[in-house]
């Protein structure tokens, strides 16, 4: 038995604002003066049930379905009627103990239904209803003068009732939605065999695209194993060079610190070579001036070796050699003295002599001590030398290695 537990209305007909009408005994009886609204209440009934007949609901359009206005209260734009079900007893197939469907009508024709307040088709309503054998037609709204059709109704319309009492509509109408189906599906093999016969013709050159096709895609398949196994060759190489060319830019690099290190080094030998030769310079200078010196000084002392043969003898050891000789009487003893005296100054220097000898000898050393720096600073400066001819190569080898890291890089990149 289904149990109706409400009707809300809303701007439906003669209901401007929202009405609601609850079932709570079996049977519910609605009284009222005529143009009260009795009517409109079934009505409402077979609206929300999913009626698409306005004629039947006693309207000509849609808008004869909402509320026109009247004093104090504007027309609406929308009608509503809400119907809720009792399903404690899982009458439709809904996991709720009550089933609200609404269905909204606006002015510009349009409707829409909410079941259990979620947007629905009409379809899904229809099939839900129809699971609890009600509809909006058939026995369960009798409006006036149905009962006279009722009783005058022909054979097959009584059958039909009968059969909307004991729930056979819903496979009637399941019916009906398959044999639309089967026309359609029937239609539809109509249409793939005259599409088949069309493209008959076709087939024998579609099977040789498809095998061009299939091949293809062998082909392209190995050309994909075929790159895979040359890029991965690739990354090989690739990572080989990278090693290699890491390794011997780090090679490079290393030697290149060691050529600036020894070109530091040379460039300090080089300054040190330019102060050298100055120095050898200024040696050289003092040298030739001790020649000269030491040529003026041999010319000196030849010219005092010559007056030396014309040595003046002072008159006072003169006389003091005869008062010695006059004192002596043996012959023996004169010659010794005479001897003695010629011998004091025939082998004593004279003061100038002794003074050049002095200078010579100083000359001598300095001269020697000169030679041996100047030899020192040559020795020096040729090793500079050497270590200037080494920088030249140290700086050709650099500039080598600069292109051989050019080259590196560039390898690099491409890599």
């Amino acid at each position: 038995m289904m149990h109706l537990r409400s009707l809300e209305l809303s701007g439906f007909k003669s209901f401007a604002k929202r009405t609601v009408l609850e079932f709570k005994t079996p049977i519910t009886a609605i009284v009222g003066p005529n143009g009260s609204g009795k009517s409109n209440v079934s009505e409402a009934l077979r609206f929300v049930l999913g009626e698409q007949s306005v004629k039947s609901m006693r309207g000509k359009r849609t808008e004869d379905l909402i509320w026109n206005g009247a004093e104090g209260a504007p027309r609406g734009n929308r009608g509503a009627v809400k119907i809720v079900f009792d399903n404690s007893r899982r009458l439709f197939t809904l996991d709720f103990d009550e089933v609200s469907v609404e269905r909204v009508v606006y002015r510009d024709a349009s409707s829409e239904y909410l079941l259990n307040g979620s947007p629905a088709r009409l379809r899904d309503i229809h099939e839900l209803l129809t699971q609890a054998h009600i509809s909006h037609g058939g026995y369960h709204v009798i409006s006036q003068g149905e009962a006279d059709r009722i009783l005058n109704a022909s054979i097959r319309e009584r059958r039909e009732m009968i059969e909307d009492a004991l729930g056979l509509k819903i496979y009637q109408w399941k019916r009906a939605e398959s044999e639309k189906k089967l026309l359609q599906t029937k239609e539809n093999m109509k249409q793939v065999e005259s599409l088949r016969r069309e493209i008959a013709p076709h087939l024998s050159f579609l099977k040789k695209q498809a095998e061009k096709i299939e091949k293809a895609k062998l082909i392209k398949e190995e050309l994909a194993g075929l790159y895979r196994e040359y890029f991965a060759r690739e990354a090989a190489f690739i990572a080989s060079e990278k090693h290699a060319v890491a390794e011997e830019g780090k090679a490079l690099r290393a030697e290149l610190a060691a050529l600036e290190k020894e070109l530091a080094t040379a460039e300090k030998a080089r300054t040190t070579s330019s102060a050298m030769a100055e120095k050898l310079g200024s040696l050289e200078r003092e040298l030739g001036r001790l020649e000269g010196e030491s040529a003026a000084l041999a010319r000196a002392h030849t010219n005092t070796a010559r007056a030396e043969t014309r040595r003046t003898i002072p008159l006072a050891e003169v006389e003091e050699l005869a008062r010695a000789v006059e004192g002596e009487t043996l012959l023996d003893r004169v010659k010794a003295l005479v001897r003695a005296f010629l011998e004091k100054y025939r082998h004593a220097p004279s003061p100038a002599a002794a003074a050049d000898e002095k200078r010579a000898a100083e000359l001598t050393a300095k001269k020697q001590a000169l030679q041996a720096e100047i030899a020192a600073a040559e020795k020096t400066q040729k090793e500079h030398r050497e270590a200037e001819a080494a920088a030249f190569h140290l700086i050709a080898r650099r500039g080598e290695l600069d292109n051989l890291l050019r080259d590196l890089t560039a390898r690099w990149s491409a890599v």
